[in-house]
C-alpha cells in the first residue's frame, strides 16, 4: 500500500513538472516603439486584407495599470477611425493546440461617440489559417460615458452585466478553451478595474460556446473597424500584450528583459566586433526549431530595423547587422525564441 502511495505521489510531481515546462509565453509586446502613423512593420506586427485609410496607431503614452507587468513600459496602440479601418496581426512563436491560449492587455475606452454602437477590436486567429477571427472582446456603447464588455467565439457576442467607464484603464484576460467533444471549446473574458489575481477567477466576466471549434490558436489580430462599423468614431487603446498557455504565462508574464548568456536560457546570443564601425555579426544559438526574430532599437528605445523574423532549426546561426545607415551611438539588438530574450548593448562608432 505505502508503494502505490509513493508511486502515484511520484506520478502526480511529474505531471506537474512535465506541465510547467510545457508552460510559455508565446507573445510579449509593451509597444515599445516610437508614435508612428502605422503599427504595420513595427516589431512583428502585419497587416492583413486591404490597406485602408484608417490605420492602427502607435501613439504616447503607453497605459498604466498597477501591478501589471506590461504597465508603463512603452506606447500604445490606438483604435480609431471615421470608417473601415486596419487590421493588423501578430504570430505566436508556437501555436497553442491544446489546453487553453489566454491572451492579457491593458485596455482604455478614451471616446464613445453616438455614432459607436457595437463591434470588436481584438480576437485570437486560429492556427488552420485564414481569417476566422474568434475570442474577441466585444464592445457595446450604453451611453458617451459608459459601456458593456463581452466576448464573441463565432456569432453572436455574450456580453456581461458590468457597466465599465470611459477614460478608465482596465486589465483584460481573454480564453479561449479547448475541450474535447464537438463545438463545445469556450471563449470567455476577465476584466479586472485594480489588482492582479495570481490564480485564476472560478468564474470569468462572461462566456460563450457558441459556434463551431479550433483545433488551436495561432495570432493575435487588433481590428480598427476592419469589416464592420460599429467602432466608427471610437478612441480605444491597448498596450501589454501578452499571450500564453497558462493563467501564469500571460497575466503573470515578465516584460521583455535581457538574460544573462550564463543563465539555463533557451538561447545564447553574442556579437563581434563590439564596438564596431558599420558592421557587426550576431551569432545565437537556439535548442530546438522555432520562430526567431532578431530587432534592433537605439538609446531612446526607436525600433530601428528587423533582421530576422523566421522559422529556424535548432543548431548556431549568424546574422549579419550593417549599420552604414545609422549614426554613431548604443543600440540595443533583442534576440527572441519561443519568450525568452536575450538584449546585448552594440556600440557603433565612427
Amino acid at each position: 500500500m505505502l508503494t502505490i502511495r509513493i508511486l502515484y505521489i511520484v506520478i502526480c510531481l511529474s505531471a506537474c513538472i512535465f506541465s510547467e515546462i510545457k508552460s510559455q509565453n508565446v507573445v510579449t509586446d509593451d509597444f515599445i516603439y516610437a508614435p508612428a502613423d502605422s503599427l504595420e512593420g513595427l516589431g512583428n506586427w502585419y497587416r492583413s486584407g486591404l490597406n485602408t485609410a484608417f490605420n492602427i496607431k502607435v501613439v504616447a503614452p503607453g497605459l498604466v495599470y498597477t501591478g501589471y507587468s506590461g504597465s508603463a513600459l512603452g506606447n500604445s496602440c490606438q483604435i480609431a477611425n471615421a470608417g473601415n479601418g486596419d487590421i493588423v496581426y501578430t504570430n505566436f512563436s508556437d501555436p497553442i493546440v491544446s489546453g487553453a491560449a489566454y491572451l492579457s492587455f491593458m485596455v482604455r475606452v478614451d471616446a464613445l461617440p453616438s455614432s459607436v454602437t457595437e463591434g470588436f477590436f481584438i480576437s485570437f486567429n486560429p492556427n488552420t489559417g485564414g481569417t476566422n477571427l474568434n475570442t474577441a472582446l466585444h464592445i457595446k456603447r450604453l451611453t458617451a460615458t459608459t459601456f458593456n464588455l463581452g466576448v464573441r467565439k463565432q456569432n453572436p457576442p455574450a456580453y456581461s452585466n458590468s457597466v465599465f467607464d470611459v477614460g478608465k484603464t482596465y486589465l483584460v484576460v481573454l480564453k479561449y478553451s479547448i475541450i474535447a467533444g464537438m463545438s463545445n471549446d469556450s471563449s470567455s473574458p476577465y476584466v479586472f478595474e485594480s489588482g492582479v489575481p495570481t490564480q485564476e477567477p472560478a468564474l470569468p466576466t462572461a462566456g460563450t460556446t457558441s459556434g463551431d471549434d479550433y483545433t488551436g490558436q495561432a495570432s493575435v489580430y487588433l481590428n480598427n473597424n476592419y469589416a464592420q462599423n460599429g467602432l466608427q468614431g471610437c478612441d480605444i487603446k491597448v498596450d501589454g500584450i501578452r499571450v500564453g498557455n497558462s493563467w501564469a504565462t500571460s497575466i503573470l508574464s515578465n516584460p521583455i528583459s535581457a538574460v544573462s548568456e550564463n543563465s539555463e536560457s533557451k538561447i545564447l546570443a553574442r556579437n563581434f566586433p563590439n564596438p564596431f564601425q558599420s558592421e557587426t555579426t550576431i551569432k545565437y544559438q537556439v535548442p530546438d526549431r522555432g520562430l526567431v526574430s532578431i530587432d534592433i532599437y537605439d538609446a531612446s528605445g526607436v525600433h530601428c530595423a528587423t533582421l530576422l523574423h523566421d522559422y529556424l532549426e535548432s543548431g548556431e546561426h549568424e546574422t549579419i547587422w550593417n549599420a552604414g545607415k545609422f549614426p554613431a551611438g548604443m543600440y540595443t539588438c533583442k534576440v527572441q525564441f519561443k519568450g525568452a530574450v536575450i538584449s546585448n548593448k552594440l556600440l557603433r562608432i565612427n
